[in-house]
């Protein structure tokens, strides 16, 4: 494969060297040049990438960092479905990469599992126009391909290490646009129910004991459900509860990511 991945109609790449964050790359491009939708910023690597959170992100050359700028004109409550893409396609793409016997998993909200270990996340970001709607959204991506974060809170891993194999980054980019636009697309034709449906096929298993961190108490109780909005579903003592905000532990290991 060239250097330069086959992009889906309507997408442009701007392909860097180094960069601070591609999100960030990508916001200022949008609101100082007001960059149309379809725009991607592709960095070999970032020297200030962040989480969700602000957490920092381990970006060293060998993995995938990409940020994709949409423009959806919807609720911004609509929007933040558009985070659940990302991993989705991310996964869909590793898995036409790798085969079906690759083991994985979806971590709520945003998290790409390989052997219950994470290998990729992503983050949305979004901006309000003044007709209320979301003006534009920004999704940014990483996957793991060759390196991964040591002394991370939940264990972390890599295509390399798990998999014994050596993805070039031209395909995994590809494969991952591709597979992005084509779930952008049906989101904006058929809204969030395909999406749930494919995240809910793929995710940890239903009633998993799981803890969530919420930043204002721990929940803690079996998987159940995602909700037509997105909002985690779990089962309590006091019933079930749908969780907007929060990190994600499996019980059983005590890890949180």
């Amino acid at each position: 494969m060239s250097d330069s991945p086959q992009l889906p109609a309507g997408f442009n790449l701007v392909k860097l060297d180094s960069i601070g964050s591609t999100n960030e790359e990508l916001k200022q491009r949008t609101l100082k040049e007001n960059a149309a939708e379809g725009l991607v910023v592709w960095a070999l690597e970032q020297t200030a990438g962040k989480g969700r959170q602000k957490r920092d992100w381990v970006s060293k050359p060998g993995n995938m960092y990409c940020s994709v700028l949409f423009r959806p004109d919807c609720a911004m409550a609509e929007a933040a479905q558009i985070g659940f893409l990302p991993v989705i396609a991310a996964g869909e793409a590793l898995v036409s990469l790798l085969g079906n016997a690759a083991p994985l998993r979806y971590k709520w909200p945003n998290d790409l599992l390989l052997n219950r270990k994470k290998i990729g996340g992503a983050l949305l970001e979004a901006g309000v126009g003044q007709n209320g709607l979301a003006a534009w959204v920004v999704i940014g991506c990483g996957l793991n391909l060759q390196h991964y974060p040591d002394g991370t809170r939940f264990p972390a891993t890599s295509v390399h290490d798990e998999m014994d194999t050596d993805l070039a980054i031209e395909a995994v980019i590809e494969a991952y646009l591709q597979c992005l636009a084509s779930w952008y697309h049906r989101w904006q034709e058929d809204g969030f129910e395909p999406v749930r449906q494919a995240w809910l096929a793929s995710a940890h298993t239903f009633d998993e004991p799981l803890v969530i961190e919420t930043g204002s108490d721990v929940v803690s109780g079996p998987f159940r459900d995602l909700d037509e909005n997105g909002a985690l579903v779990i089962e309590t003592d006091d019933g079930p509860r749908r969780i907007s905000v929060g990190d994600v532990y499996f019980k059983e290991s005590d890890e949180g990511a």
